[in-house]
């Protein structure tokens, strides 16, 4: 069984020192990542905003009250993935590597090549992205991701709009395959970061519960927005709605 990390991804080499390319491809399991600059941006929601949240879904949630405050983060630039790790570069990186494969790996209704990896946790997620040579996105990395800089509930704006994301309205009851909703898009061009499944972070929720963002397809417009945050009842085998997408980060050194 080989390890992980054994194919380092230097990122000094692929991109050079001019300025930082809009997208790049991770020459080890072949996703495309999107650029995020450097910058702040408001992560979190106020109390308004809480306020108008808990009118929209009819009911007072606690979860989302772990959204507040909103505050300002500055970020360095890195890149995430466009998409979720999929089922085929999954299965790459099980060949590969010789680690455990995902519960109900054979199953027709969550094994397609294109649909979102499941049934894995944050070990799992882990290992995969240090075999890639990278690394799963902290809460502050996926979220910026996801909303940008103009404090948007959702990854396309402020308005919810059932056709772009697979969430309960839109009725699909599964995951869907990556790259569908093309009006659904974030502002650095990530998809799914709305819906379809949650996604692991680094990080910790309320304390001592590792954290996922975006929502899946069972998830109503409320539980779907960029801040919503929680964690899984299993988060070392996950469930049929949990994934993850990966990040490169760039050294401040590489550009100076």
């Amino acid at each position: 069984m080989k390890t992980t990390g054994e194919n380092p991804w230097d990122i000094r080499g692929e991109i050079g020192r001019g300025p930082l390319p809009e997208t790049v491809v991770c020459p080890i399991d072949g996703a495309e990542m999107v650029l995020v600059p450097e910058g702040s941006y408001t992560m979190g929601i106020t109390e308004v905003e809480l306020r108008r949240i808990f009118l929209m879904d009819g009911g007072q949630v606690p979860v989302f009250a772990t959204e507040i405050p909103a505050r300002t983060v500055s970020l360095g630039s890195y890149y995430i993935d466009r998409y979720p790790v999929t089922n085929y570069q999954y299965r790459r990186f099980v060949e590969d590597t010789g680690h455990r494969k995902p519960l109900l790996w054979d199953d027709p209704t969550w094994n397609q090549p294109m649909q979102p990896v499941v049934f894995i946790g944050w070990d799992d997620a882990r290992a995969y992205a240090a075999w890639g040579g990278k690394s799963l996105p902290s809460e502050a990395q996926w979220e910026k991701a996801g909303r940008g800089t103009d404090g948007r509930w959702w990854a396309w704006g402020h308005e919810f709009l059932p056709g772009r994301c697979n969430s309960r309205e839109y009725g699909l009851e599964r995951t869907s395959e990556i790259g569908i909703f093309h009006e659904g898009v974030s502002p650095y061009g990530c998809y799914d970061m709305c819906g379809n499944v949650w996604e692991m972070c680094e990080g910790t929720w309320q304390g001592e519960y590792l954290p996922m963002r975006g929502g899946c397809f069972l998830g109503s417009a409320a539980f779907v927005r960029v801040t919503c945050r929680w964690t899984p009842e299993d988060p070392v085998n996950g469930a049929h709605w949990l994934g993850f997408r990966c990040v490169k980060e760039i050294s401040a050194t590489l550009w100076q």
